[in-house]
């Protein structure tokens, strides 16, 4: 469901070995169902990638559980998923939320992060899909849904902190942080999603990265209204519009390092995504991590499955991580122990 950026790649990997239909009323894929992805007949599918939009990702998702079809879900949504988990063991599908890079990847590997280390105090997510250099007025090019990075922008973000829930601004917590790509900016976003129910974690955060001086931008723009859905047209739809122009002929890089602490003992894992085969690293990361999905799906129980819990499995674990390698996907542990001499 959906053929915008990151379908368009998960249909053109799957395609070449499995019998594929999109659903997406603008097209823009071979053997594209021209319709509404909440009106398509879901009868005879095995299973369903939800690659919409968030504005209508959560109804779609539901309508396929409620057909009783396992759906892998790279969809950006306020809704709280597990809210299907009972809709979902009903009709006996199986659902995997949150299946991209961050969150998706990101989850899998803070459930191993905490199956490694066992009592974690702090966990940290980094991770930007930025250009290999500064570009353009933002600093930035588009290589995903514009309305969905919006999102990401005005969502106040939930943190944890010292075992309490609390919002922040998304914007905030700005702190400079080094790469292989060199310096980045991080600031707050509303990325931990499931792992604030799963993870018993009293400090954990999600920052994303973007290039120096992109922040004070964003923050001009949202400021000044140009982000808000009030209004006609809402300026939101117009930012939106504007942003999507917003795409410069230099190479994505996505960088992503999930760190957590316990005791004396720190891992951090590193993932490096860059283009390949025509794709962004953007399209590779995230539909990689779908498609990893579809080789654990099958083995999971009916209901809500986060992919925390694959990442905590030392069965399907190392069978996504396979996957995801498949499509040059780079990941890297690192393990710092304190010790006294």
């Amino acid at each position: 469901m959906g053929c915008g950026n990151i379908g368009k790649y998960i249909y053109n990997a799957l395609s070449q070995r499995h019998e594929v239909a999109v659903a997406d009323k603008a097209g823009g894929c071979p053997s594209t169902i021209a319709r509404d992805a909440l009106e398509v007949p879901l009868g005879g599918y095995d299973l369903v990638i939800n690659a919409l939009p968030g504005n209508i990702a959560y109804k779609a998702s539901r309508r396929a559980l409620e057909a009783g079809v396992d759906v892998v879900d790279v969809s950006f949504f306020p809704e709280d998923p597990f809210e299907l988990d009972e809709v979902t063991k009903k009709s006996g599908a199986r659902y995997i939320p949150d299946a991209g890079i961050a969150p998706g990847l990101s989850n899998v590997l803070a459930g191993r992060l905490v199956a490694e280390l066992g009592k974690v105090d702090e966990l940290g997510i980094y991770v930007g899909g930025i250009p290999e250099r500064p570009v353009g007025p933002l600093g930035y090019s588009i290589t995903w849904s514009p309305l969905d990075l919006i999102e990401e922008y005005t969502r106040p973000a939930r943190v944890r902190r010292s075992g309490e829930l609390a919002s922040v601004d998304p914007l905030s917590g700005v702190e400079l942080v080094p790469s292989p790509l060199g310096m980045l900016e991080a600031f707050y976003t509303d990325g931990l999603c499931t792992l604030l129910k799963t993870l018993d974690v009293p400090n954990m955060y999600e920052k994303t990265l973007r290039w120096p001086g992109h922040i004070e931008k964003i923050k001009l723009l949202r400021d000044l209204g140009f982000m808000s859905e009030e209004g006609d047209p809402p300026p939101r739809l117009v930012t939106a519009n504007l942003l999507s122009r917003l795409k410069f002929d230099v190479p994505d890089v996505v960088y992503m390092k999930v760190v957590g602490s316990g005791g004396q003992k720190k891992v951090q894992y590193e993932v490096t995504v860059r283009p390949r085969a025509g794709w962004t690293a953007m399209q590779v990361a995230t539909g990689s991590v779908a498609i990893g999905m579809l080789y654990v799906i099958k083995d999971l129980d009916p209901g809500v499955t986060p992919p925390e819990y694959i990442g905590m499995s030392n069965r399907l674990f190392p069978r996504l991580l396979a996957a995801v390698r498949q499509h040059g996907v780079e990941i890297v542990q690192e393990i710092v122990e304190r010790r006294a001499l």
